[in-house]
């Protein structure tokens, strides 16, 4: 690890309100921010605000956020599962298929928002026209523009996360009330 933690006794009562419903993982995480606590403070409901209050839905968006951490390789990232995910129609099967080009199993709409994932995370360079025309067949300007907000998002974050060596098996930002859920 390398920054220090701060104890959860000197955090702001909100943060340790959050550092209380977290994982383990998120503690860690909520340890590390809450050195900046007036940033943290903000982060907190703004990244759970668009992560769970998604158009797409929660299986095409944690395929999305998987889909990142196929480019980044984040072990953390890799291993979280949403619950709510897999109630919504996500398999194993799906998050499998993530690592190579077949998209048989996804529906064209979560097959355009994979590929724009994979770009964006390992080349967003070479995103066109034809990526945003794909994600226009299935998605308006709204969903489109949240679809772009969460690639930032869930790629800033799981940088962060490997950069400040905080590696544990759930996702870092716990969603409100309860912990991710891990599957290893």
């Amino acid at each position: 690890m390398y920054t220090t933690l701060v104890d959860p006794q000197d955090m702001t009562p909100e943060l340790r309100a959050v550092w209380e419903s977290a994982s383990d993982g998120g503690r860690l995480f909520v340890g590390a921010v809450a050195h900046a606590p007036e940033h943290a403070s903000r982060l907190f409901p703004y990244y759970n605000g668009l992560r769970y209050g998604t158009r797409i839905g929660p299986a095409t968006c944690e395929l999305l956020r998987l889909a990142i951490a196929q480019t980044t390789q984040c072990p953390v990232c890799l291993r979280g599962r949403r619950d709510e995910a897999f109630d919504a129609g996500m398999t194993e099967e799906h998050v499998a298929a993530l690592s190579g080009t077949d998209r048989g199993g996804f529906t064209p709409a979560q097959a355009a928002v994979v590929d724009f994932a994979l770009r964006f995370g390992a080349d967003h360079f070479a995103i066109g026209e034809a990526d945003f025309t794909a994600l226009r067949a299935h998605y308006d300007e709204e969903e489109v523009m949240e679809i772009g907000m969460l690639c930032a998002q869930f790629l800033g974050f799981g940088r962060l996360v490997m950069v400040l060596g905080l590696d544990d098996p759930v996702c870092p930002l716990p969603p409100p009330g309860s912990p991710a859920r891990a599957e290893v």
